[in-house]
């Protein structure tokens, strides 16, 4: 199916109620996880401290519907903290193509850069998908070379052609394509592999602390 394109309005700041906010990690957000405790709750005890944290980006896709394009980790801890007033927003009326292609955009300009990993498995979520998006727009939005792209859409079209499933990540769909039961490990899934196992015991540690922590509402 065809994403029809749709006319592009000048971004606006205003403030909306969080409630009203919602998150779609599937669709825009292109890191391994969706949040990390320790970044909410940083951002958690910043809000509960009086300070303003940065507007998120947000896609308002139709009346009364908006959609967290960047600013995940923001709306966590405002949520952690039962924020009751209206947040800051950058909202954008775009396609869901041109929303993506944004939510990549910020991703990009964060201080902790996407691994190869990520970018990775970012182009090919966006060759995957029915967004019909050019080698050079998918290439400037992950950073992606050419060649790597031009190889994905190979490969997806020989898994279409054998009515495969459609794996989720880059290497697991190089691993299908080539019908190995065991795929190489490169420097960069080594990497990812070691980054994924030091987050998630991060995550179970802050966990484990905030579990101990006397509530600011006590």
């Amino acid at each position: 199916m065809k994403i029809e394109k749709q006319r592009v309005n000048r971004p606006k700041h205003k403030r909306v109620p969080l409630h009203m906010l919602k998150t779609e990690p599937e669709t825009f957000q292109f890191r391994e996880f969706e949040t990390t405790e320790e970044h909410v709750r940083g951002l958690a005890d910043a809000i509960n401290a009086g300070n303003v944290l940065d507007p998120m980006t947000v896609w308002k896709r139709g009346d009364d519907d908006y959609v967290v394009v960047d600013g995940h980790h923001r709306h966590a801890a405002y949520t952690r903290c039962g924020y009751n007033k209206n947040v800051p927003v950058i909202l954008h009326e775009c396609s869901e193509a041109d929303a993506i292609l944004l939510a990549l955009d910020e991703n990009t300009k964060t201080k902790l850069p996407m691994t190869k990993t990520e970018r990775d498995n970012a182009a090919w979520r966006l060759v995957c998908s029915d967004h019909n998006l050019s080698k050079a727009q998918t290439a400037k939005a992950t950073g992606v070379s050419d060649g790597t792209i031009a190889k994905m859409r190979r490969t997806r079209k020989l898994l279409e052609e054998q009515d495969a499933f459609m794996p989720e990540t880059w290497w697991k769909a190089m691993r299908a394509a080539k019908g190995l039961d065991r795929p190489e490990m490169t420097d960069d899934m080594v990497e990812q592999m070691i980054e994924a196992r030091a987050k998630a015991l991060d995550d179970k540690i802050g966990k484990e602390i905030e579990s101990v922590r006397p509530s600011v509402y006590e």
